[in-house]
């Protein structure tokens, strides 16, 4: 009698996770090194937020009921250092999206604000999607940053060890006219990100001015990887 009971439980009982289109699991790495300030920081997670919730977003988000991504986002900097910010949640629609952009917003960042490390910072985005609280069709990591990496191993040592297959990259170069007096034209971010950053079917990158930029680069930049057919050219 038990066993036929479960198994009417079983035939009866809604699988609501099978039901659920998930088309990218979606990680977002933030810049915290040293080069960028507290008004800057603050740019990229309101920007974020103000993105993510963007009528447009919305709607490549969740373009239909039962469909969505799932979302992370975290700050680095160093080579150890890489704090999350808004931890995986399903995004199926607007209620689940300002949940999430409020996490971006208010979330803990990283403190010690030092060197450059893009290549781990890249490892942990890939480590992280065994936590995705879904199995999506694609997963993107979207990567800002204003200057090439320079700690920790490169983007380039981790993909030769096969850590960052099956993974599309694509990054938003931020430019910071101090930075790029100081670095000089063989350092310089938007070359370096096309060489060692970028990977995977579809990748690209973009390329913003300032921080004051960021809001509505990373706009276009979530369009395009969300829904390209809709992406503002």
């Amino acid at each position: 009698m038990r066993r036929l009971a479960l198994a009417l439980f079983l035939a009866t009982t809604p699988v609501a996770a099978s039901a659920f289109d998930c088309h990218t699991a979606l990680v977002m790495g933030l810049d915290a090194s040293r080069s960028v300030d507290q008004r800057e920081s603050r740019l990229q997670r309101e920007g974020l937020a103000d993105a993510l919730t963007s009528p447009e977003i919305v709607a490549a988000i969740a373009p239909h009921e039962g469909t969505g991504i799932a979302a992370m986002a975290f700050e680095w900097s160093d080579p150890e250092d890489q704090v999350v910010i808004a931890r995986w949640r399903v995004l199926d629609g607007e209620a689940a999206i300002e949940a999430f952009a409020a996490d971006v917003v208010e979330g803990p960042g990283i403190e010690r604000r030092w060197k450059t490390g893009i290549g781990p910072a890249l490892h942990f985005a890939v480590d992280a999607f065994a936590d995705a609280p879904a199995i999506c069709r694609r997963r993107i990591i979207d990567i800002s940053g204003d200057g090439p990496g320079n700690a920790g191993n490169p983007p380039h040592r981790f993909r030769e060890e096969g850590l960052l297959g099956g993974v599309t990259i694509n990054g938003l170069v931020i430019r910071h006219p101090d930075n790029d007096q100081a670095q000089g034209p063989n350092r310089d971010p938007l070359i370096y990100y096309q060489r060692e950053v970028v990977q995977g079917p579809g990748a690209f990158v973009m390329e913003t001015a300032s921080f004051d930029d960021y809001p509505a680069a990373i706009r276009r930049k979530l369009l395009r990887e969300l829904a390209p057919s809709l992406a503002l050219r």
